[in-house]
């Protein structure tokens, strides 16, 4: 597996074989056979064609180019700040890429292969967090995740110890 590739939410047992593997050469034949098989196997026909675009697309496209996201920009927000620009840094990036945050696809802007964007609504958070920030390919490839952190200002914000004057009683 490539480096820096950390496993999505759950463990998948093809991913070895998926970003290893080179493209195959299949035939219309082989893919009208394949639609068949899953038109009867699948009780539902639009997951039936959803799994038929799924199964071709990973068959003839080889190796999967994972995204990498190296940084954020800014990492963390402080509740009640003002909504802004996220902007996620990295390499490989394409322009059918997406931001996914807090596990939610993003309106994604893309500025080069080494920099997406979207912006970050901050009166959807009205409480300290830290959410998980990717970026998922167009062959449905997720890059390893980066923390994003929401703060509490209220409960960093410190005072500073009171001064206390020692009053010495006169004689």
């Amino acid at each position: 597996m490539p480096t820096g590739v950390v496993q999505s939410f759950h463990q998948d047992p093809f991913a070895p074989i998926l970003f290893n593997s080179p493209g195959l050469a299949v035939t219309n034949e082989q893919k009208g056979y394949l639609k068949k098989i899953l038109d009867i196997a699948c009780s539902d026909s639009k997951f039936s064609d959803k799994a038929y675009v799924a199964i071709v697309g990973l068959l003839v496209s080889g190796n999967a180019q994972v995204p990498v996201v190296t940084s954020l920009t800014p990492n963390s927000a402080e509740i009640g700040d003002a909504s802004f620009t996220l902007h996620v840094h990295g390499n490989g990036f394409k322009n059918t890429d997406v931001i996914v945050f807090a596990g939610v696809d993003e309106p994604t802007t893309f500025v080069s292969p080494s920099e997406l964007t979207t912006g970050v609504n901050m009166p959807l958070w009205l409480g300290p967090d830290a959410v998980p920030v990717l970026v998922r390919n167009a062959e449905g490839v997720l890059s390893a995740p980066m923390t994003f952190t929401f703060i509490d200002g209220a409960a960093v914000t410190t005072s500073a110890p009171a001064k206390t004057e020692k009053v010495l009683a006169k004689k």
